[in-house]
């Protein structure tokens, strides 16, 4: 059973035209902790939500007079009802559904026949972003009113700067808590840095396992700073994690860099675009596929003096209607190690304005972390040449031993 805070038990309403659906999946879901509403219809469902206000809608696609495609757009233009995430329930896994459900409004598909800890985990993934951009949205609200009742004091303009860090640092942790566990043992180790600069930008990254052979491997970063970047940066984490994207084969790079591009244009998404590294290792032929939209070229060190860099000629993630998307492969040796980092490693404040380059970076990693493994000394060098003993941008590094 999920535990809330003070006791508190989500709302949840489960839209679906099949009594037994609703029956089995309020079951489920009271015996989770939730507190469960139902509806049978597109219209009994707008009745109720004239008085309801539930944490999350569970939506069946396939329903009479008006399906649940029409209903969310419905509620997304509804002022009481548009924040409400909306996760569709649907035996229809094809592309054109799948797209059709994001272009309505829904947050996420799960299909029929479901599983039950995955149907939780998306639950509570989505509950949680939720909850972070309601705090986040409560705060910031509160900062622009101080903000227009500051007058020229000390004091006044201290406090205001105290709220607006507490509220970026917050939004830092919970992008932190997002981020995968250490793997030391196994066919593949990780090891990662993750330091959020003063303004908080667009870094994630995460790995996991696509099948008993196949490892996927991911480092994004969200253009501009602060609360918005951050939360878009977390929406293309979960997509990855949980492979909710309508991509037949999460194995090609190629196919997965299309998807997002189709998900986050940059006009449905504040103008936000992003960098992406994307790759997959197969355990069994040692083959790793890997693709990079926009983002610096990792580094692959073997046993020759020089490593290897993985280049990508793709455009950037949302900024262009059907680009042409590409991948690479090469072969990975036993005992090889894989760099993978955001721009903010190799764009410091310096004291002489020069930047670190691919050339540099590569100098550093021989000298410093290939055969000690410490990450950290990467934030604490970065410190050291900086102008303002801040850094300038998040800076993110992966490091992946294969085995």
């Amino acid at each position: 059973m999920w535990k809330f805070l003070d006791g508190y038990k989500p709302k949840v309403m489960v839209i679906d035209d099949i009594e037994d659906n609703i029956r089995v999946l309020g079951t489920l879901l009271e015996f989770s902790g939730f507190e469960v509403e139902a509806a049978q219809s597109a219209d009994n469902a707008l009745e109720q939500l004239q008085t309801l206000t539930p944490d999350i809608i569970l939506l069946d696609v396939m329903m009479p007079q008006v399906d649940g495609f029409t209903l969310c757009k419905q509620l997304k233009i509804n002022e009481k009802t548009k924040d409400i995430p909306v996760i569709f329930l649907t035996a229809r896994t094809d592309e054109e559904a799948i797209l059709q459900g994001f272009d309505s409004g829904g947050v996420d598909f799960i299909s029929k026949p479901f599983n039950q800890k995955e149907l939780l985990a998306r639950i509570k993934t989505h509950l949680d972003l939720k909850i972070t951009k309601e705090i986040l949205s409560k705060k910031l609200d509160e900062i622009t009113k101080i903000n227009k009742q500051l007058v020229e004091s000390k004091e006044d303009i201290e406090r205001y700067y105290r709220l607006l860090q507490g509220e970026i640092i917050s939004a830092a942790d919970y992008v932190q808590s997002l981020l995968p566990p250490k793997i030391k043992k196994g066919k593949i180790a990780t090891n990662w840095l993750f330091a959020p600069s003063q303004n908080l930008g667009g870094d994630s990254f995460g790995y996991h396992w696509i099948d008993n052979e196949n490892f996927a491997i991911y480092l994004l970063d969200v253009s501009g700073h602060g609360v918005a970047s951050a939360l878009q940066s977390v929406s293309v984490l979960n997509m990855l994690r949980f492979e909710t994207l309508p991509v037949k084969d999460f194995t090609n790079p190629a196919e997965v860099f299309r998807e997002l591009n189709k998900a986050y244009p940059i006009q449905k998404h504040n103008y936000l675009f992003f960098t992406i590294f994307y790759a997959v290792f197969n355990t069994k032929t040692r083959i790793l596929k890997y693709s990079g939209a926009g983002h610096p070229p990792p580094f692959l060190f073997t046993d020759k003096i020089e490593p290897i860099l993985l280049n990508s000629q793709n455009i950037l993630i949302g900024t262009k209607d059907n680009p042409k998307f590409l991948f690479e492969e090469l072969f990975v040796p036993p005992n090889a190690k894989l760099y993978i980092y955001s721009d903010g490693i190799i764009d410091p404040n310096t004291f002489d304005f020069t930047q670190w380059n691919e050339e540099t970076l590569i100098q550093y990693i021989k000298n410093n972390i290939l055969n000690s493994d410490n990450l950290n000394k990467v934030v604490d060098d970065l410190l050291e040449i900086s102008i303002t003993k801040a850094l300038k941008d998040d800076v993110s590094l992966l490091q992946i031993n294969f085995l």
